[in-house]
């Protein structure tokens, strides 16, 4: 890399002497910027572990810096974020490398997904395929069943925020507004928070009240599985008071274009993803079981990496439940503060498949 090359990265991240010499000597080198969200920016980075002859990963690097972001972001959810990033571990779930706190500036390293996300591939290359759009689906379906057994809402489930890997396999990412479902004591916790976006929310958030957040996943998902095989959103309103009628009297329909060539068991299955009601709405379960992905014999086997990644969420949610039954008096814990650390140390190092 040119000294221009490098100055105007560091320009740009504004990195101080000492965080450069704490990303080098621990073998990360930022490259270049290559995505900006709200609060965060995404630069494409290397890894060689220095204490190893490793060959050279490629990562994606979150910089989130504190200083310039919201404080209700930086004090409710990042805290959150970063305790989901530790926390889980999916094959479909974008995997997390490792943590890092500089004073101000939180460097979350990821796994590159090569193929970017869902929608600047639909973009691109059009409508999704049906054979290819139920390969993805399941795959986001087992990774929302995973959070949803540890209790775990994701609530922002996008086209943005489904990323493709090399081998084109499809993986949730960004867990901004991910919380819990259960309080410690592992009784219902509603969501008042207004989050997400809003083509892609359910009609109980836009209602305005209080929101049981796991059915608010099934929804999200439905409108990323119709855009995969429309190329279109299902509605179109921007206004919260009409987009909300539209939902709750099913005004929506399949492209014309694309109606004739979707299969009726896909058809049943978006429509029971967008069903308004949160109660009846189809549950994750039924959506790995359903008739549509049956129709690919081969989706119906779990691969060890999944089956592994679902029986840990089963025992670990039935170990807090034993505990709490044990020891019905204990005290409900706080929830995890950000971190005081100079660096946090690497999070799971469970294998990831590509």
């Amino acid at each position: 890399m040119d000294s221009k090359a490098k100055f105007h990265i560091d320009e740009d991240l504004k990195l101080t002497g000492s965080e450069q010499l704490t990303l080098a000597t621990r073998g990360y080198k930022i490259i270049k910027k290559i995505n900006e969200g709200s609060y965060a920016k995404v630069y494409l980075a290397e890894y060689r572990n220095p204490s190893k002859n490793d060959k050279l990963s490629i990562l994606a690097c979150k910089v989130i810096d504190t200083n310039t972001a919201p404080k209700d972001f930086v004090k409710k959810f990042l805290p959150r974020e970063i305790e989901m990033l530790i926390k889980l571990n999916h094959p479909h779930l974008v995997h997390t490398h490792s943590i890092f706190q500089r004073r101000y500036k939180y460097f979350i390293f990821m796994r590159f997904m090569e193929h970017g996300d869902l929608l600047e591939y639909i973009l691109q290359k059009g409508a999704v395929l049906e054979d290819q759009a139920r390969i993805w689906t399941r795959q986001l379906a087992l990774a929302i069943q995973y959070m949803h057994e540890l209790e775990i809402s994701h609530r922002d489930i996008k086209c943005e925020n489904v990323l493709l890997t090399a081998n084109h396999n499809a993986k949730l990412s960004d867990f901004g507004f991910a919380r819990y479902c259960v309080d410690k004591k592992m009784n219902d916790v509603y969501s008042e928070t207004f989050c997400g976006s809003l083509s892609y929310t359910a009609p109980e958030i836009l209602q305005g009240a209080p929101y049981h957040p796991k059915p608010t996943d099934i929804w999200s998902l439905g409108i990323v599985l119709y855009v995969m095989i429309n190329r279109a959103m299902p509605f179109e309103d921007k206004q919260i008071k009409p987009l909300y009628q539209a939902q709750m009297s099913r005004n929506w329909k399949f492209r014309t274009r694309y109606v004739d060539s979707i299969s009726e068991s896909c058809k049943r299955l978006v429509t029971a993803m967008l069903d308004p009601n949160h109660v009846s709405r189809i549950k994750i379960d039924k959506i790995i079981n359903s008739e549509w992905v049956a129709m690919d014999s081969r989706l119906l086997e779990w691969s060890p990496q999944e089956t592994m990644a679902y029986k840990k969420a089963r025992d670990e949610r039935s170990q807090l439940v034993k505990k709490i039954e044990s020891d019905p008096e204990e005290p409900a814990k706080e929830t995890a503060s950000l971190p005081d650390k100079t660096v946090m140390a690497i999070t799971n190092n469970g294998s990831s498949a590509s």
